[in-house]
């Protein structure tokens, strides 16, 4: 009688349904969708690859105001980051060697990523970004989850 408790429970424990945990890798739940402003309107998103590897995708948009054109732009690639954020580099693909066009002096767009302790993600472009997004606007600003807005 114990033997058949003994199966009986083993059946029952390997049946249940296992439920399994998202890697999130060292970012934890500071991935997914995230809006705010700098120069315009932001958005990003953060998607866990593998390891310490995340998908990033940045944009931003400055609507059109009094007949003074806007501007928008994106960008995304794949960055490596800790719990507190990283550096996010995309060679640009009009890069011209000795080139003294702002468009096109510049190997890399280089933006900072990093989350703050009230849970901000803060973007900072650094350097040669402008032919993602154009003059008008720029990828730097601080943005929310939209986790945190529902």
């Amino acid at each position: 009688m114990i033997r058949l408790s003994v199966f009986a429970a083993t059946l029952a424990l390997f049946a249940s349904p296992v439920f399994a945990q998202e890697n999130t890798g060292p970012l934890g739940d500071k991935v997914g969708q995230f809006v705010g402003s700098g120069e315009g309107e932001l958005s990003a998103e953060i998607t866990h690859l593998q390891d310490d590897i995340y998908a990033i995708s940045i944009s931003t948009t400055v609507p059109m105001e009094n007949d003074i054109p806007g501007c928008g732009g994106g960008i995304d690639g794949e960055m490596i980051m800790t719990e507190t954020g990283g550096n996010f580099f995309v060679e640009n693909e009009d890069y011209v060697q000795n080139s003294s066009s702002p468009l096109t002096n510049e190997r890399y767009c280089e933006i900072g990523v990093n989350f703050d302790e009230d849970g901000f993600l803060n973007i900072e472009e650094r350097s040669g970004c402008i032919a993602y997004h154009g003059a008008s606007c720029g990828f730097s600003g601080q943005l929310i989850s939209v986790n945190a807005i529902n």
